[in-house]
């Protein structure tokens, strides 16, 4: 598959509709069209069903949307290993969430590339469902994760615990509510991974239906403390909020202890991958 093709279809995914998508890759209409009238002659399936309103993906189509990432991920992968080798031996890619940037990948890198200074390193964010594929498609080489993964050749450790704190900005009086409470209209959820959800069933077992619910925790501190609120995050990545008073711990607020993992394909053989493995896990035992 040409690597055009696919990056057309993604353009369309995200925008919604054909004319846009080539205004935003700067071609005309009628040749984004024929790329994907290409694209769904090779794969035999029709991917987009066009309407007044833009282009909707078939059943089809939305099979195929995380194949096309994957191809696009790895493909951008290879170019700038490819492109790095006559400055860098190597090229590393690791993937975390946003929230342990702070405690661990801001206290790594700095290390390892002092170390290895002949290695080109990229740092990607996501959450665990999209870090966790990534991995299994050797998009990343190393993941710091708040969920162990299952993966056949992938191995997967503890490096710490994490506590995670209900936090709230002191002007809005959530602070002051409840524990029960809190649910109905301030909090901000994070989706912080399977493990600690199941922790939280176990503090809060009420079903709860969050009015706004954020995938990056960095975003949701935000919002609080712009707009009022409490949330759940990891006390590492709260604590200069903590520290200046812009953000306090609830009262009487469970804290919640949720390991944090380092996962890595276990049959790389790459001679200075154990030593960088090392430095997560020296890193991990002062926390």
């Amino acid at each position: 598959m040409d690597i055009t093709l696919a990056k057309t279809f993604l353009t369309i995914v995200e925008v919604g509709n054909f004319r846009i998508a080539s205004e935003k890759l700067h071609v005309t209409q009628s040749t984004v069209s024929a790329r994907i009238k290409a694209l769904e002659d090779q794969l035999g399936k029709t991917l987009f069903i066009r309407n007044k309103s833009g282009a909707t993906l078939t059943q089809a189509g939305i099979y195929f949307q995380e194949y096309a990432l994957s191809f696009v991920q790895l493909w951008e992968r290879a170019v700038k290993k490819v492109s790095s080798e006559d400055m860098y031996r190597d090229y590393i890619s690791i993937g975390a969430r946003p929230g342990l940037w702070e405690p661990v990948i801001m206290a790594w890198l700095p290390w390892a590339k002092a170390k290895f200074p002949d290695i080109a390193y990229r740092v990607e964010f996501g959450i665990a469902t999209d870090l966790i594929r990534r991995l299994e498609e050797s998009i990343i080489d190393v993941a710091i994760l708040l969920s162990a993964p299952s993966i056949p050749g992938i191995a997967v450790e503890e490096l710490y615990l994490e506590h995670f704190v209900l936090v709230a900005n002191p002007r809005t009086p959530q602070k002051d509510v409840p524990l029960a409470d809190i649910f109905n209209s301030n909090y901000v959820e994070v989706d912080w991974g399977k493990e600690f959800k199941e922790s939280m069933r176990h503090y809060f077992p009420a079903p709860t239906v969050p009015q706004l619910s954020v995938n990056i925790g960095l975003y949701g501190i935000k919002y609080i403390v712009e707009f009022g609120g409490c949330g759940y995050f990891p006390r590492s990545m709260v604590s200069e909020y903590l520290d200046s008073g812009t953000l306090i711990i609830v009262n009487n607020a469970p804290v919640i202890k949720q390991p944090a993992y380092l996962a890595y394909n276990r049959e790389d053989t790459r001679k200075y991958i154990n030593p960088l493995l090392e430095r997560f896990r020296s890193i991990s035992k002062n926390m």
